[in-house]
Parts: structure tokens; sequence; C-alpha cells
């Protein structure tokens, strides 16, 4: 899953590709995934333009969210995460579990 802004959406090359990666990325975690697996995506996205990454643990019921500067925030269930791309704004955790 992610999350382009409008100026982003608007830009896309008339062939329907996207240059770069998403403001937002989120990955969903499956049984399959490795830590080594997430570790790769986060970082490429990072440091390729993305301005969050999200690693969505639906078995724990929380979401990891990193920045481009290193720093990251466990969410749980009961709490609410702030919306970079939307003033004030933010998503209540168990939203995304239900």
């Amino acid at each position: 899953m992610a999350f382009l802004s409008k100026d982003r959406w608007d830009n896309i090359d008339p062939k329907g590709l996207l240059a770069g990666v998403p403001e937002l990325v989120m990955e969903v975690l499956s049984p399959s995934n490795t830590v080594a697996e997430i570790i790769d995506k986060k970082t490429v996205c990072l440091e390729n333009g993305a301005r969050e990454f999200w690693v969505v643990d639906i078995e724990h019921r929380q979401v990891e969210v990193s920045t481009p500067d290193g720093r990251g925030t466990t969410y749980k269930a009961s709490q609410h995460i702030p919306l970079f791309f939307a003033e004030d704004a933010q998503l209540a955790a168990d939203a995304i579990f239900s």
C-alpha cells in the first residue's frame, strides 16, 4: 500500500510510470516476510524519497512508523498515528485492524 500527494499524482508520466517512491509506503507483515527483507524495503524507500515507511503487524496489532532521519515510533491499537499529509489529522491505529 502507498500514498501519493496530489502533486505527485498529477505529474505521473503519461505512460503511467511513477518516478521514485511514494511519500508513504506501508508494508503489511505476512508469515513469509523476513526481518532482512523488511529492513531492505524500508531502507530503499526512505533513502529514495519516502517520508514515512509503515510496517503493519496485524498479529500484534501495531504499526511501526519510520522516517528518513532514522526515527521510528510504534503505535499500538489504542493509539493514533499523526498523518504528515493532512494538517492536524490522525489515524486511529484500531481502524487499520478492523
